[in-house]
């Protein structure tokens, strides 16, 4: 299980209420009414106020280390985290190269508003343990290298992209129109962690903290299309897998900043339109509206957030069944599940005080 631990500042970040403005609601243009946010009701909503500045210690897997070819950087990727990390440290360096190479789980403490790591330590015996033994899928799913000359008509044309395969026999393939389709994302929004309470479900969704977390969102959001309006769901994951390709995010409704993943996972579901059913994605923590497929992607390469000497690029898409829940290892084609929502609930409980931007 993925074990995140926040470590806070002596003082809460509460000056955070002064930009209401542009971070009021997880949705803020719809239909949606925002609920105004105080202390008061955070603390009444989650036990703990929105925070800044908390670095996160977590035992995950390693996916990938990059280092520049002049040497100067390293990069580490995490299974179970999907901002990418710069290391500094050299004897964090070695720890982590030493785990990769013999594929043990590391304990690893990080601040993800600098993206760095600032300790390293294998994991428990008991803690990989739990790795070892844990289920790891491989569904052939849909996979597509991304490239340059790639159109978003073949990208978001339903049929060609597999979407159209239901998560169950029992529920509607094709959402039938756009509102439809609105009114569901707009519920989903409202479950928003910075919005104050009552919530619909158990666990309110980290929507406004956009580092990392995209897993447990997309696998609480696809329960909720699922069970609560019948509709099939599937998973796509997009990758930046391959050489020095990043995705770059802006997180446009939450104050701006640029922040910068290996991967990202959102549901993805089928809406009947004028010229035919097409791939939309719901990702409330970057939209306020369902997205076609290559309107999603191409907000991940966005060139106003590129790393010093990197390159923002989908390498690959992979559209998964809702059971996916996040990858295992760096290839992009397998992937671990988590059915019962342990690890779904424990990271939504995790980063439901936290929020993105510095």
């Amino acid at each position: 299980m993925k074990r995140n631990t926040i470590k806070f500042p002596a003082v809460y970040a509460i000056a955070v209420l002064g930009l209401v403005g542009t971070m009021i609601a997880c949705n803020k243009s719809r239909t949606v009414t925002p609920v105004a946010v105080t202390e008061e009701s955070l603390k009444k909503a989650s036990g703990t106020p929105l925070v800044q500045n908390a670095e996160i210690t977590s035992v995950v897997t390693i996916a990938n280390i990059r280092t520049s070819a002049d040497g100067s950087t390293t990069k580490v990727m995490f299974c179970q985290n999907e901002q990418i990390l710069n290391v500094v440290n050299s004897a964090d360096l070695n720890t982590l190269k030493d785990a990769f190479a013999k594929n043990h789980a590391v304990q690893v403490t990080f601040d993800p508003w600098h993206a760095a790591v600032s300790h390293v330590a294998l994991a428990s015996a008991e803690d990989q343990a739990y790795f070892n033994n844990k289920e790891v899928v491989s569904h052939a799913g849909t996979a597509m290298k991304i490239e340059a000359t790639t159109s978003a008509e073949a990208i978001d044309h339903a049929a060609d992209m597999g979407v159209l395969n239901l998560t169950g026999d029992t529920l509607t393939n094709v959402i039938p129109d756009f509102n439809t389709a609105q009114l569901m994302f707009d519920y989903i929004a409202h479950q928003c962690c910075q919005l104050a309470g009552p919530y619909a479900i158990d666990h309110c969704i980290s929507f406004q903290y956009c580092e990392d977390g995209c897993y447990a969102r997309a696998h609480k959001m696809c329960m909720i299309i699922n069970s609560k309006y019948h509709y099939g769901t599937q998973k796509v994951f997009s990758f930046a897998n391959a050489g020095i390709d990043e995705l770059c995010v802006k997180a446009e409704k939450w104050n701006g900043c640029c922040i910068n993943w290996w991967y990202h996972v959102a549901p993805l579901v089928t809406i009947k339109t004028a010229t035919g059913p097409k791939a939309f994605v719901f990702d409330p923590a970057m939209f306020d509206q369902p997205v076609l497929l290559s309107t999603w992607l191409h907000a991940q390469t966005n060139p106003a957030c590129v790393p010093s000497g990197d390159v923002p690029h989908v390498s690959m898409i992979n559209i998964q069944p809702t059971a996916s829940y996040s990858p295992s290892g760096g290839s992009g084609y397998f992937f671990d599940t988590d059915p019962l929502y342990v690890n779904t609930n424990s990271t939504l409980v995790s980063y439901r005080h936290l929020i993105s931007c510095p």
